[in-house]
């Protein structure tokens, strides 16, 4: 399997094994601010601060991730003490190239925790705690000759998932002008399927809604996006179970996420279905724990809740955070 194909479940596999080794409930557990009746978050909340016990808090840079995305959508408060943990512990994987690792103990930097980092450090107003140059001239160094970017200095080659990263991490640091956009756009569109929308791989294939978005979300911000390609993007999602009830596919949790940001993303937000999403978040709820399992009659895990906790934003159910920061 591509690194392309891979590189979206690293952080879902990493947050999966330090979850199965935490211990216990932590002791302090804030009063939850959000309500909904479909959900109990005061279960919810517990669930995300079991990782506040372990020692070694806040361990790797997609716990930390989730567990301030998770707190902060449900208008939870943290404490002064953790944010300072999480932003000594996210400096400390800058490495002197500019990029972000998986932890302190890794040193080999990647484009995906460059943007976990940033986001995470954006979510506790804390942006201006690392150097943002570097990770400007990090990101830039992972510009191809295709017009694409790779995920790392390993793994050069690129794909539309580190394009649109380095595209996310290049906006967040004001680094977008120093990007070839005619080159950049040219090979985002070779990934255009003729079904409408766009797919992870060039040439033929499915499109999906990670890869609509991701497309979407870059032709936007290089002030390229065109109505013929939303018209194209949107006849795709249409199809999909996220718009469709009569769909015989099964949904999938991250796909649901990213069929709503790319209905956003081609001004179409007004054909989002709040009520189907709302259904498949309760049939993946975890009442025991109040944690969101992955699959319908999967356990709960920290990685699937956060996702579960983005789509309960982007339809209204939860505070949210600000849209800025939360297009991960």
């Amino acid at each position: 399997m591509s690194i392309a194909n891979n590189i979206l479940r690293i952080a879902a596999a990493l947050t999966l094994v330090a979850a199965l080794a935490a211990p216990g409930l932590a002791k302090e557990k804030a009063k939850p601010k959000a309500k909904s009746a479909e959900f109990d978050f005061k279960k919810t909340n517990a669930f995300i601060r079991e990782m506040e016990s372990r020692p070694d808090f806040p361990v790797a840079t997609v716990i930390a991730n989730d567990y301030v995305y998770t707190l902060l959508a449900m208008g939870e408060k943290i404490d002064t003490g953790r944010q300072n943990a999480i932003i000594v512990s996210t400096k400390l994987a800058q490495q002197k190239d500019g990029g972000f690792t998986p932890d302190k103990s890794i040193k080999s930097s990647s484009i995906l925790y460059t943007d976990i980092a940033l986001e995470t450090l954006a979510l506790l107003d804390a942006g201006n705690a690392i150097d943002r140059n570097k990770v400007k001239t990090f990101a830039l160094s992972l510009k191809n000759s295709d017009g694409g970017f790779g995920f790392s200095s390993e793994a050069k080659k690129s794909s539309l998932a580190t394009t649109y990263m380095a595209v996310h991490v290049l906006k967040a640091v004001n680094g977008l002008d120093a990007v070839d956009k005619a080159k950049t756009l040219e090979y985002v569109k070779g990934f255009a399927k003729k079904e409408g929308g766009f797919g992870p791989e060039k040439g033929p294939g499915r499109p999906n809604a990670r890869s609509t978005y991701m497309a979407a979300y870059i032709l936007n911000a290089l002030f390229a996006m065109d109505s013929v390609t939303a018209k194209n993007a949107l006849q795709y999602l249409e199809t999909t179970p996220y718009l469709d009830k009569k769909s015989k596919e099964s949904p999938d949790l991250d796909e649901q996420l990213y069929a709503i940001r790319a209905l956003k993303e081609i001004n179409a937000g007004n054909r989002v279905d709040k009520a189907l999403a709302l259904n498949f978040m309760k049939r993946l709820y975890i009442k025991v724990n109040g944690g969101f399992g992955p699959l319908e009659g999967y356990g709960s895990t920290p990685d699937s809740t956060t996702t579960a906790l983005r789509i309960l934003s982007e339809i209204g159910k939860v505070k949210g955070v600000p849209v800025q920061v939360a297009k991960r």
